[in-house]
């Protein structure tokens, strides 16, 4: 039987979220009844959605709080990335801050804010009934932290105003405290059980260790599990139903989240997943410039190239690059926000890179953080010196002692870039302002009496001539004006197509309301291929694809053009309805004009439907016991002949390899994936491994020979260590040279951290008696309902 919390660990992104900078929705409070027709009507706000001892949500708590939390991740992430550029224009280098991160990271789904607000609401309940409280003060220390202490209490109100268009803000005021007071009760709660892990013994280090540094390599036999379905007897029928009982209710293929990586599911399933089909009309950016290439004139040619050639042009090593701050204008009031770049599969296997030129971030040190986790406690009974003396005596008082919201001895904060001596530092700035207002003024005279010296002066940065970029600037010219004419063309089909929608979408809410069939779409909305074809442009039509299958697509991976972070997929499987209209462009600038014109629920098909299929899963499972049974029996006999495996299945239906050297869990070899933390290793040439296999394999001593099934048990291993890269001294004395200084000591000990979160989480869910299954049936996309 399935662990009854099993929802909450399968979805623990909602509250372990990557931290990274990632532009999420503007936050406006909507009418509940939209939402409403977006699930398909007829849903009572009032609903209890989940409870648990002493509290309860409805649809529309649920609702509002996502709302609201949805703001609290849009306002900070602005708020940090206005404080980073602050801090890199005086010459700082922004890192971390040292709080809670509750900004949302890259693909984070819709279900997934929801089960955030639904366990941040438990978990600040809790925190209340152990006597933790937040003040006022501690909220406003937070937000000067994320900030950098570089923006100010008015700014903070300005960037407010920008996220509601101007206006009166307290509203919104009062909604981001009471949030944030929620989020740090909730961090306070899960951080207080932080203390277990926090001292980790040498003996666990030198594990931590030898899981990344030990690598040895394996001779290999490989069973596919294929060769033993003839073997398997025919099973009776109540066998056979019984299996299809069993997994009738789980989707097949669906890969399992293992340790960092994904692997291929063991499970058989027999439930039809969700499947959209698309039709759009596809603006490609290339072929559309193509057809302006010839029409570009020298004149524009040289013209374009006089004027960026101090930025485009320069020849490699002639001049340093200019700083561009341009990269660091994030007016909250004028801004675009950058679209997500990660894939928008349901649970994301591939990370899709944006190649456009982006302001430097503020990253994390681990990929993944708790909505609920922190570095560092909130300081309770003091405010650091370094802020004091920035502030200039403006920092409101601190907290007393039974207001700090912590149960814990208080912790100061302090930014890496605040740990030069504040005196020294102020008396160096007040020289150096004083020696550059003389320069200034010195020059700003000889400017004055010598005007056109400066224009006399010959440039002597060395440029790439003109005829060798002639072609690659012909192309951007002829790029620039198909994405010009090419967005006018998509932009007055999107409006058409828009208009023709509107009355529809009220009809088919009306039909839905009344519980009258859906009317069907206008011929308006069906002729995308007719519309293409006057302004010679593509039209495409997608088969029916479950969501994992659309995220692999150019145009699942699009994102949507208005709010700059749903992507296709998304929309296509949450709230984007039959034949509405939808604006997408990908990473290249390539536009899409996307509607759903087929949109087929999930289903379970009855056992005579599917009684072959269910035989073949069932002979497919029994096979492989067999094979595992066979696997077992060769490692014996070849471990009691003392042969290495290349000579004991001389003569054997199966070959045997040698694998590359590997590690029971890696860091990988990129910057990108050692910051995302250890993973579970490979050991190529071998399929689908999972952490059994890891164990057994480095357990193995000289001449030791074992046998397992791979993770989806479709191949049976004998194997046999081949060799090992370091002998036992050779790891300890490395150990002990860089035990101290080892990159992945704080990533391991923050792993063990999340384990046990884990579980503390697990074990509070049960203490409260917190109505899983009806939560997990709201969220789980009702197909009937969208």
């Amino acid at each position: 039987m399935a662990h009854p919390f099993r929802y909450f660990r399968k979805h623990q992104k909602a509250f372990m979220a990557v931290a990274v900078i990632i532009a999420m929705f503007v936050f406006v409070i909507g009418d509940y009844m939209v939402a409403s027709i977006g699930q398909g009507g007829g849903q009572s706000p009032s609903e209890v959605i989940t409870s648990w001892k002493g509290g309860r949500l409805t649809r529309m708590e649920i609702e509002v709080l996502t709302q609201r939390r949805y703001f609290l991740s849009q306002f900070l992430e602005r708020l940090r990335l206005e404080g980073a550029r602050r801090l890199m224009e005086e010459g700082g280098t922004p890192m971390m801050p040292s709080v809670p991160n509750f900004v949302f990271g890259e693909g984070m789904r819709p279900q997934d804010v929801q089960l955030g607000v639904v366990t941040t609401r438990i978990l600040s309940e809790q925190a209340k009934k152990a006597g933790i409280t937040i003040s006022d003060e501690v909220i406003n220390h937070f937000l000067k932290e994320t900030s950098f202490r570089r923006v100010t209490d008015a700014e903070m109100i300005s960037l407010l105003q920008g996220l509601r268009g101007g206006g009166d803000t307290r509203g919104l005021e009062e909604q981001l405290f009471s949030g944030l007071r929620e989020l740090l009760l909730g961090n306070a709660y899960i951080d207080s059980y932080k203390d277990n892990v926090r001292n980790v013994l040498p003996e666990q280090r030198w594990e931590d260790w030898k899981r990344i540094n030990d690598r040895i390599s394996l001779e290999v036999a490989t069973l596919p599990v294929t060769e033993f379905v003839s073997e398997v007897p025919d099973p009776s029928d109540a066998d056979l139903l019984a299996f299809y009982e069993q997994y009738k209710d789980t989707i097949g293929h669906v890969p399992h989240p293992v340790l960092g990586t994904l692997l291929p599911s063991p499970d058989p399933g027999f439930k039809q997943p969700r499947r959209v089909r698309l039709s759009y009309l596809l603006g490609d950016v290339n072929a559309w410039g193509e057809k302006y290439r010839d029409s570009i004139t020298e004149e524009e040619i040289a013209d374009y190239y006089e004027r960026n050639k101090r930025t485009q042009f320069v020849k490699t090593g002639s001049s340093p690059s200019a700083f561009d701050e341009s990269l660091f204008d994030t007016d909250p009031a004028t801004d675009e926000e950058t679209p997500a770049t990660d894939d928008p599969a349901e649970e994301p296997a591939t990370d899709t890179s944006d190649e456009t030129q982006e302001p430097p971030q503020v990253e994390p040190t681990e990929e993944i953080q708790t909505e609920v986790e922190s570095d560092e406690e909130i300081p309770a009974d003091e405010t650091p010196a370094e802020e004091a003396s920035e502030n200039d005596g403006e920092q409101p008082a601190a907290p007393a002692e039974d207001e700090s919201g912590s149960t814990r001895p208080a912790k100061k904060f302090q930014l890496t870039a605040f740990q030069e001596n504040a005196e020294t530092a102020d008396e160096e700035e007040a020289a150096n302002a004083s020696t550059e207002s003389e320069a200034s003024d010195t020059e700003t005279a000889n400017a004055a009496e010598s005007p056109a010296e400066s224009d006399d002066e010959e440039d002597e940065t060395e440029y790439e001539p003109l005829d060798s970029v002639r072609d690659t600037i012909r192309n951007r010219l002829a790029t620039d004006k198909a994405v010009v004419e090419l967005k006018k063309v998509m932009d007055r089909i999107y409006g058409s197509l828009q208009t023709e929608y509107n009355p529809y979408g009220f009809e088919v809410v009306s039909a839905r309301s009344e519980k009258k069939e859906i009317p069907p779409p206008p011929a308006t909305l069906t002729n995308l291929k007719e519309r293409a074809a006057e302004v010679e442009i593509t039209s495409e039509e997608t088969v029916l694809l479950t969501q994992r299958e659309l995220a692999d697509t150019f145009v699942g991976k699009a994102i949507d053009a208005q709010t700059k972070s749903k992507y296709v997929t998304h929309a296509a499987f949450a709230d984007l309805q039959l034949y509405e209209p939808m604006m997408a462009q990908d990473l290249d600038g390539n536009w899409y004009l996307v509607t759903k014109v087929e949109d087929v629920p999930e289903s379970v098909p009855a056992f005579d439907e599917i009684r072959g299929e269910v035989l073949q899963a069932w002979k497919a499972r029994e096979a492989a016991k067999l094979a595992l049974e066979k696997a077992e029996e060769l490692a014996a006999e070849a471990q009691k002949s003392g042969d290495i495996l290349g000579t004991f299945f001389i003569g054997k239906q199966y070959d045997v390899t040698t694998t590359d050297l590997f590690s029971w869990l890696t860091f990988g070899t990129t910057p990108t994936e050692m910051q995302q933390g250890a993973k579970l290793g490979e050991a190529p040439p071998l399929e689908a491994v999972g952490p059994d296999f890891m164990t057994k394999a480095f357990e193995l001593e000289t001449g030791d020979v074992a046998a397992l099934l791979n993770y989806d048990q479709t191949k049976a291993y004998v194997f046999r260590l081949d060799r090992r890269e370091s002998t036992p001294e050779e790891l300890r004395n490395l150990f002990l040279r860089e035990a101290n200084s080892w990159y992945g000591g704080q990533v391991m000990m923050m792993a063990r951290w999340r384990n046990h979160e884990r579980s503390v989480l697990d074990e509070l869910i049960e203490r409260v008696g917190v109505d899983v299954d009806k939560l997990e049936k709201f969220l789980r996309l009702d197909d009937e309902e969208q």
